[in-house]
Parts: C-alpha cells; structure tokens; sequence
C-alpha cells in the first residue's frame, strides 16, 4: 500500500525554508536574516481511526525518537505490528529537537497519508503535510531533492598569481577541486563577474582550503572561479537545480528577445529551490515581494504549484505573527494578494482553508500598524520598502496605502471562499478607497502623491502603478496617471527590474504592448549586452564598467541572478500570447494573442495539466490547447478551442 511520511502541516516547508534563511556568508563569515524565523512543532501526534479490510502488519519508521500506539498498546519502531480487520485508534507519538518529526507507516494494509490529522491549539482537526518526493521508507523528508548535471570551465586562463575559470553562464550548485597537493593552501574566489573573481580583496563569497587532495566544496553560485596556491588544479561543478515539468516556450523574430526569454527563463529556474530564492550568490533568503513577483513568472514558465505553496507557507510562518514579513510592510501585504492569486491560479481550495487564519492573524496585525486616520504606516522595526528609488516615505506612504486596499479586498474573497465572514474587509477596503483619494489625490499633479504629510507633493511611479494595477484608480484617474506619470519622462524612471516589472504590467493591462517591446529592448538587452547570463538585480545604462556591480556601498554586492528581474516571462506569455485563466485552476481560460511590433511569436503557456499553443504572424493565427476549457477571442469573435484540436485563421496585415 502506497505510504508517505507524513508531518505537522507546514513544518516542512518551515523546516526548509529555515535551511535556506541559514546559508548566506559574505568573506566567509555567516551572515543570519534580520527577521523572525519560526521552527516547527518539536513534538508532534499524530491521529486516525480507520477501519481495516484484512489483517496485516504495520511497521512505523520514524524521524526523530517516538512510538507507535494502537488501541491503547504501545510499539516501538522498527518492529512489524500485527493488526486485526476491523476498526483501529492508530497514534503516532514523535519528537525530534533538531530535524523535522516526520511518521511513515509500512504497511501492507494501512498507511500514512491524507486520513491522518493532528489537533491544532483549539483541538481541532488539522490534516497533516505530506508530498509525493516522500514515498519510501529510506526517503528523508529533511532532504530536500534536486537534480545535478556536470558543468565543465569553457575557459581556462592562468595569470600571475592563480588560474581563472569561466564556466561561461552562471551556475549554483558544488564546486570540485582536484588533482592538488596536500600541503597547498588555496584560495577560492567566486565571482557572477570576471572583476569580482580577480579582485581578491573584495569578492563576496571566498573561502580557503588546505590538507587534501580533492574538495567538494559547500553550494555556492558562481560563473567565475579563481584560485591561487595550486599550479595545476582541476575545476568542475554539479549544477544543483529543480527538475520542471510542463515547461513553456518562446520565440519571436527578434533573436534578442528570444536570448532574453532564455536568460530569464534561467534565472528563475537557478531562484526555484526549496523556496523561491533571490540572490543566489550573496542572500539566498526567501523574500516576500520578490517571490510574489516570481510567483507569476511561475506561472507563465511551468506553473509549479509546489514551489509556490511552500514559499508561501514558508514566509508566513508559525503563530503568533508578530512583525512584518522579512520585516518590510509591503511584503506582508503581497502576502495575502499572493495567497488569493495563488488559488486564483491552482484553485486548491484545501490550502485556503488551511492557511486562512494565518492570514486572519496576519491581517489584524495590520491592523495594529495603522495611524489614527486607519493608514497602515512603518512602526519599530519596520521597513518601508517598494523599491529602491527616491519615494517620499514620510507619515503613511501613499504606495503602502494601495497595497492595504488591495489586501483587504483579497481578505474579503478568501473569507467567502471559506464560508467565513469578511465584512469588515470589505468596510476597511471601502474606507481606505475614499481616504486614499481624499489625502493622496494631487489635482494639481494630476497623480497620486507619495505622501501628504510632507507638503512636498512628490510623485513617483510606484503608487500610481499599483493604483492601475490593482483597479483603483477611477477610469479619469486611469488616464491621467498614464499620461502625466507612465508617459512622462519628468518622473523618476524605475531602475530595478523588479518595479520594472510592474510598470510593464500596468503597460500591458492598458493595451500598450508597444511600450512593452520597447522596454524589453532597451531595458533587458542593455544587461544582455554587458554579458548578463541571468539577470540582475538592478540595471542603470548610464554607469560604466565594474560600476555595474556595486550596490549597497560594496563593490560586487549586487546581485546578478535575481528572479524578481524575469517578468519577461510573464509579460510575453500574458500580453502577447495572450493566455489568462478565467476561472480559478484555468477550468476557464482565454487566449487574445497580440503581434506588436512582432513579426511573428510562436510559444507555449501552461495551463492546468496541459499547455496552450499560440503562433501569431502577419498570415496567420494558430491556437492548440491540451486541454479543453480554452476560448480563443480575435477581432471580437469567440472560437472554443476543444482538447488537441487546432484553430487556425488566415490574416491580412489589417487583421492586427
């Protein structure tokens, strides 16, 4: 009988996510977050009555130190346990003060899996975690699994004082050192860039070696390597990485786009870890607004549901909540938006019902967060952040403000998708609505300001954005922001992809694909152009040379493999492919392909347990789902597009 292990319900995902959190260093010394970090539940009970079929054995394997109890008698693990037909009180007792208390039952007639539960503080029933990477006795659910691939240098160049290695694209995973002497003393350098590699003295990951042979070295993320203190070394790697199925595709007439497509594509694999990861040479850590991006370009790259939910659970953490997620404002608020866009996505109803009174509790934690006008705003501890760029955070910060009307708007849906009531949600959304515009509505500026306790009406792009993007902005509104603050180049243009994104968004959501090719163009390729394999976390064209790298007053402190810079992705399967679900789970979908400034576009988007398949040129238009539920919509007529079957249209240049 098919058996998992089975835990409390979240800790795994805490557990890896805490093993994630844990690894930064910088010069070799380690580096712990700056926020909470929650545990697991040290010692756990697991319950099930069952009624078996026959009589049989079970045998109980355990992570941790516990026992087996049926009907009252107590059984150690490792020993086979006969078992009568008929009905059972099944207990699992396991604690575990260092791992992660995890049961699996051996069983030819009963086993571990979604009929266990456990009692939660109010001693209601609470279904235990379990996952399908977990099936056998010998499997350890503390072991995260990855897939690995043997990576050579492309480049070898030796200079005074070391070797230099160019594996030719970034990589993370092990690092292998061989055919050295046992007495040398060796230094390692890694580097995203030639620069950071040679320059010893400031390269933030570095570590040396002595007193063997060989060395498998700790996970790092590195394109460059160099090494002094041995004449001849070897060098390879093992790519570490996340196996995805169901993959998407693009290609287009614009072989940069199509580069650009990949290295985002890349990017985003090499941050799909245990949790979505950004960083991956200097943080590493699962950050909220930064996963909340990824979470859409998931989406739109392979649609990996498992990836998401365990990030999602793992920023959220464990009761009480007590400070903002990572301790930044608006990340909690992506949170609850993300919670909602996730069911939204995978309709998985169970996981709403399990995490909503962690978002109950995450809520009325803002709710302490609020001044006496009801305006959530940065308390001791807090980090005001949206993004790096000279925003006015004085008092209650006009971009926080949107995000709060969007997460108690999100609140409210979750709330009737449990049959719970969201009414003061709805209240709160409605309020917020009015004294947004009341105190951050600048008619003179024709926008929202960033804050009104300043007197300095300043606008910057960010509230406005997120006013479009999460339908707030009033029609008239609407379009004086886009011409006063998106179409004016007097307002502070975004320099990190990660707002960059959102623009985008906002762009496509309004119809102007045009500016989405142009940005993809001047923006994306600019990083393309300098060498980029992934892409950074932050791009300004109008510095130079190993400028590019510096960030946060280092050298080579910026990161140059973040996910949040690869809502390429997204915006070309979203806007130009033009697939988007309907109905939660995609049961319902639409395909409104556009070309642009394309000649053509031919690509593949996930969909629930399929794919849909758009080519769009200047003749033609053809559109194939795997699965049924899909509407292809062109020029205002409706094609139903049925499981496997085709649907091809023959255009004139005028049809765009």
């Amino acid at each position: 009988m098919k058996s998992y292990w089975i835990w409390n319900y979240g800790d795994y995902e805490i557990f890896h996510t805490n093993m994630v959190n844990s690894r930064r260093q910088e010069q070799g010394i380690d580096y712990p977050p700056m926020w909470r970090l929650y545990d697991v539940d040290r010692n756990v009970v697991f319950l099930c009555n069952e009624t078996l079929p026959e009589d049989g054995t079970i045998k109980l394997h355990l992570n941790g130190q516990g026992r087996l109890v049926v009907d009252g008698t107590m059984y150690g693990p490792g020993k086979s346990v006969p078992v009568k037909k008929g009905e059972h009180r099944f207990e699992i007792h396991v604690m575990n003060f260092k791992g992660l208390p995890a049961a699996y039952i051996e069983s030819d007639v009963f086993a571990t899996d979604a009929r266990w539960y456990t009692l939660d503080e109010k001693a209601d029933k609470r279904t235990v975690g379990f996952n399908e990477k977990y099936t056998y006795p010998q499997d350890n659910p503390e072991t995260f699994r990855f897939s690995y691939q043997t990576i050579y240098p492309q480049k070898t160049e030796k200079m005074a004082g070391g070797v230099l290695y160019d594996f030719g694209k970034e990589l993370f995973g092990f690092l292998h050192v061989d055919s050295v002497g046992q007495e040398d003393n060796i230094h390692v350098s890694y580097g995203e860039s030639r620069e950071e590699a040679l320059d010893v003295d400031y390269t933030i990951i570095r570590e040396d070696i002595t007193g063997k042979t060989s060395y498998k070295l700790r996970q790092r993320a590195f394109r460059y390597i160099f090494l002094t203190g041995a004449d001849t070394p070897s060098l390879w790697a093992e790519l570490e990485y996340q196996k995805l199925e169901n993959m998407a595709s693009f290609r287009c007439d614009n072989e940069d786009i199509n580069k650009i497509w990949d290295m985002c594509a890349y990017t985003l694999q090499l941050n799909m870890r245990e949790v979505i990861t950004e960083a991956v040479k200097r943080d590493r850590w699962l950050w909220g607004g930064d996963a909340y991006q990824a979470f859409k370009f998931i989406k739109y790259l392979c649609s990996d549901q498992d990836t998401v939910r365990r990030s999602l659970i793992g920023l959220r953490g464990k009761e009480p909540f007590c400070e903002h997620i990572n301790r930044i404002t608006d990340y909690t608020l992506f949170w609850v938006i993300g919670v909602l866009e996730y069911y939204q996505t995978y309709a998985d109803l169970d996981f709403i019902r399990a995490i909503y009174p962690r978002a109950v509790s995450l809520m009325d934690f803002c709710a302490g967060r609020e001044d006496e006008k009801g305006f959530i705003i940065g308390k001791y501890k807090d980090w005001v952040f949206i993004d790096w760029s000279d925003i006015d955070k004085t008092g209650a910060v006009c971009a926080e403000q949107m995000l709060y009307i969007a997460a108690n708007r999100a609140m409210y849906d979750l709330s009737e998708l449990v049959g719970a009531d969201g009414d003061k949600y709805k209240k709160k959304a409605e309020k917020l609505l009015v004294d947004v515009e009341k105190y951050f509505w600048c008619e003179e500026k024709c926008a929202f300001i960033d804050s009104f306790q300043s007197g300095s009406q300043h606008v910057t792009r960010h509230a406005n954005i997120f006013a479009i993007m999460y339908d707030i902005a009033t029609e008239t509104q609407r379009d004086s922001i886009v011409k006063n603050v998106l179409q004016n180049d007097d307002i502070t243009k975004i320099t990190t992809p990660y707002f960059e994104g959102y623009e985008l968004d906002v762009m496509g959501k309004i119809g102007d694909v045009d500016y989405i090719y142009d940005m993809l163009i001047s923006y994306w390729k600019g990083m393309l152009d300098l060498g980029a394999t992934t892409v950074w976390e932050e791009y300004n064209p109008a510095v130079s040379g190993s400028a590019h790298y510096a960030m946060y007053g280092g050298r080579y402190l910026k990161s140059l493999c973040h996910a949040w810079g690869a809502s390429p992705i997204y915006l070309l399967g979203r806007y130009f492919l033009g697939v988007v679900e309907t109905e939660p789970g995609y049961s319902a979908f639409e395909v409104r392909p556009q070309l642009g400034k394309f000649k053509y576009i031919d690509g593949t988007v996930p969909v629930r347990d399929g794919k849909v398949s758009v080519y769009l040129s200047e003749k033609e238009l053809c559109v194939t789902s795997t699965v049924s539920g899909g509407t292809l919509v062109w020029n205002g007529v409706n094609y139903i597009l049925e499981k496997e079957k085709p649907v091809t249209i023959s255009l004139s240049p005028s049809c765009h």
